[in-house]
């Protein structure tokens, strides 16, 4: 129920003055827009404002969802097509009675889609901040999947057949199966993916169900099941979209499409793997939408940063980039590429897929299955004239020999590796076959990296660090000249606390910063990724190391030495400032 006279109220509690009254009644009668538009459209009156004076004026309790940590099994108890409906959201049980702040909690008929979802609890309604409200429902996008697929499954009928025979299924039949409840279902899934930012979906039949898994910053998390009977259903509807083979289900199958949703363009990577109880997929999600990353935005910082950008502009040698899948190589790579690339360079790449586009460098993407590798590719790009290459992945001994002769015969090679560490791709590229005199004549730089998990502002924390994790610090710093961790601490506090998550210390106690978790972070803790690297840069010295077999812990002890920044020395500094969590660092740096 709107509140009658707002601008009067107001004026007479003294929150605006005569001028802006009379403003609000000037700018009402011209627009015709309400008195509360006008106030918040003004910066006259919050929000909260709003609703504190409508809690007055109808003697209704107001609560402030800011102050709250709601906690999820709360939200999630009644669907979120009920609570966006009636534009409410639940925060609090006492005993039997279930709290409900409501941007209207006079409004007769929100209150009875409510308890109509409900039959738990006893219902309390509040007033609450209106875009609060919003923000925790949009917030709980596990709610909403579970709704939309509940949904959907409630329009599956018992005698739901095993095995669609689409037959040949031309574009206005597909157009048909998106009203079916399994395409719904299949939608529901991607566009909870979209919204979480989840790189992978994982769709896995069970003995009995299938479970659905997301990556989420990393890490795997369950968010659904579905019934048995489905299997084969959402199987085929997927291939279907990826216009695989609907009858093969003895091979793998490999596919992609795409979808858009609210301005994101996805491109989805499909995998289909026969497993013992159906088939496996998993969907790799790359927004195209998001543009081409940047060197300045991947976490990659000082020095680190320096020498990296140093060697990239050699103009032959080979500079790699290592890590496990999924720790950010080839967004590193497409950030590297718009470095390199200018008008006169020719600026080729060989990639499995092209994730990434680059605008003015030329972009090839192999196709093993008719025989196009990347040792294929790599013999028929160095026969286009190029000043620049990136070979997407050396994976065999005949792409690492390519590369090191393309870059004896004065090409930039920039490639990926599957190494531990920096060093480690020395002896890895030796196993290849690749002779150490050679590759101490051609190896430039190798950077290795990983993405912890960055902490979520909105529920950061501090916790007193005990003598333990201090020792443990410093022993692992201790090749960082001069550093001392209470000393770095202080100054780190003091320097700009303002853009810093840092706590400063209070006597002899010092604060890094933990995860909590709230509706922001799914409860996590977390809220997006930052890069941790390793810059190992090969000059004489270190080249007449591998030249004459040194191995991956003499070469780091050489680079540290000459002051490289080791990748969790790298990533206990972030933990430091705050922006992620020593724990987290070291779950990674295992990887």
């Amino acid at each position: 129920m709107a509140i009658s006279n707002i601008a009067q109220n107001f004026l007479s509690k003294g929150k605006i003055s005569q001028e802006n009254y009379d403003l609000v009644q000037k700018l009402k009668s011209e627009s015709g827009s309400s008195e509360s538009e006008i106030l918040l459209a003004n910066n006259l009156v919050s929000e909260k404002d709003i609703a504190q004076l409508g809690a007055e004026i109808f003697d209704v309790q107001f609560v402030d969802l800011e102050a709250l940590n709601i906690e999820k099994d709360i939200l999630n108890l009644i669907d979120v097509g009920t609570l966006k409906r009636s534009q409410s959201v639940p925060y609090s049980i006492v005993g039997d009675v279930l709290k409900i702040a409501m941007v209207d909690p006079l409004d007769l008929n929100a209150k009875e889609f409510l308890k109509a979802a409900n039959n738990d609890y006893k219902l309390e309604f509040y007033y609450g901040v209106p875009s609060k409200i919003n923000e925790l429902i949009d917030g709980n996008v596990d709610g909403e999947i579970s709704s939309e697929v509940n949904q959907a499954l409630a329009d599956v009928e018992d005698d739901l057949v095993e095995n669609i025979d689409v037959g040949d299924i031309d574009e206005g039949l597909s157009e048909d199966l998106q009203s079916a409840p399994v395409a719904r279902i299949v939608n529901s899934i991607l566009m909870y993916a979209v919204k979480a930012g989840v790189s992978d979906v994982h769709i896995e039949p069970l003995e009995k169900g299938i479970r659905v898994r997301y990556r989420i910053h990393g890490m795997m998390v369950e968010k659904l099941k579905l019934p048995n009977n489905m299997k084969a259903n959402i199987s085929a509807r997927i291939k279907i979209m990826s216009k695989l083979k609907i009858d093969e289900k003895r091979l793998p199958q490999d596919g992609r499409f795409k979808i858009v949703s609210k301005g994101h363009k996805v491109d989805i990577r499909v995998s289909i793997l026969p497993i013992i109880y159906g088939e496996k997929i998993v969907m790799r999600l790359l927004d195209t939408s998001a543009g081409v990353p940047s060197l300045e935005t991947s976490g990659m910082r000082g020095q680190s940063y320096e020498r990296y950008i140093d060697s990239i502009k050699s103009t032959n040698g080979i500079i790699l980039v290592t890590g496990p899948t999924g720790s950010g190589k080839t967004r590193t790579l497409a950030g590297t590429l718009v470095k390199i690339n200018d008008p006169n360079s020719n600026v080729i790449s060989l990639e499995d897929p092209v994730e990434i586009r680059v605008d003015g460098v030329n972009q090839v993407q192999v196709n093993s299955d008719i025989g196009f590798t990347f040792a294929s590719g790599l013999r028929s790009i160095l026969r286009q004239d190029p000043d620049k290459v990136m070979v997407g992945e050396i994976r065999d001994s005949e792409t690492a020999q390519l590369a090191v002769e393309a870059s004896l015969t004065g090409h930039l090679v920039l490639s990926t590796l599957h190494t531990n560490s920096s060093t480690a791709a020395v002896a890895r590229l030796i196993e290849m076959g690749v002779e150490s005199y050679l590759l101490a004549a051609t190896l430039r730089t190798v950077v290795a990296q990983r993405l912890p998990r960055r902490l979520c502002n909105d529920c950061v924390s501090y916790e007193i660090v005990n003598p333990k994790t201090i020792e443990m610090v410093n022993e692992t710093m201790a090749t960082v000249k001069g550093f001392d961790f209470k000393d770095y601490m202080t100054r780190l506090s003091s320097v700009n606390e303002s853009k810093l998550l840092v706590k400063k210390p209070e006597g002899d106690d010092y604060y890094l910063a933990k995860s909590v978790g709230c509706s922001k972070c799914s409860g996590t803790g977390y809220k997006g990724r930052i890069g941790i690297f390793e810059v190992f840069v090969v000059d004489d010295e270190i080249s007449k190391m591998i030249s004459d077999g040194a191995q991956a812990l003499e070469l780091s002890d050489a680079a540290t030495a000459k002051g490289m920044i080791t990748m969790i020395q790298d990533g206990f500094l972030r933990a430091f400032e705050g922006t992620t969590t020593i724990e987290e660092v070291l779950r990674v740096s295992r990887e």
